[in-house]
């Protein structure tokens, strides 16, 4: 097989994955609500996951040494700030609106890198990247009107229920109050 297709066999995994992880987060987060430790727990756990699959790979250890200061930078840069910073602004998304607007702006990320590359590296768009985004757009907007319907159909199927309890009780207890002959 080609690169290309290996390449998107992994992004299909990845994108697969990071999905299921959203999804799974959302109850852990509702029983376990301390939100810096629970990134502290996934970050570390990634990081035992990475090593493991990393000394597998690259077994050459002159590799694993850092040669410059730029190097630790990128290092920590991409530890502190693309895995813990974002990862816990996600943990407090999915905690107030649920794992689905998570997934969802997650096509966002998409769009910024073609627009940045394109504004700051000169880079080319092209009509197939700007139909696939105007899809996206589509998409986002429809996944978020669908959850405004669901939550407002939610709403009016509780009220009603709620009135509807309440009107056959008071049917009930007149049904059930003893006649009297006093007029």
């Amino acid at each position: 097989m080609q690169n290309w297709t290996w390449g998107c066999i992994y992004l299909v995994g990845y994108c697969l994955s990071w999905a299921g992880g959203m999804v799974l987060q959302a109850p852990v987060s509702r029983h376990y609500p301390a939100q810096l430790s629970l990134t502290s727990f996934t970050c570390f756990f990634g990081l035992i996951q990475f090593l493991i699959i990393a000394a597998f790979v690259e077994t050459n250890p002159e590799l694993w040494k850092i040669q410059s200061g730029e190097e630790l930078f990128t290092i920590l840069y991409a530890g502190v700030v693309a895995a813990e910073i974002v990862f816990s602004l996600q943990t407090w998304c999915i905690q107030k609106g649920g794992p689905v607007f998570v997934a969802v702006f997650q096509l966002m990320q998409t769009l910024l890198v073609a627009a940045m590359a394109s504004l700051i590296l000169g880079d080319q768009l092209y009509v197939g990247g700007i139909i696939g985004a105007a899809l996206i757009m589509i998409g986002l907007y429809s996944v978020l009107w669908g959850k405004t319907e669901e939550k407002r159909a939610g709403s009016q199927d509780q009220e009603q229920t709620l009135t509807k309890h309440l009107i056959d009780t008071e049917s009930r207890d007149r049904d059930d109050a003893p006649e009297s002959d006093i007029p």
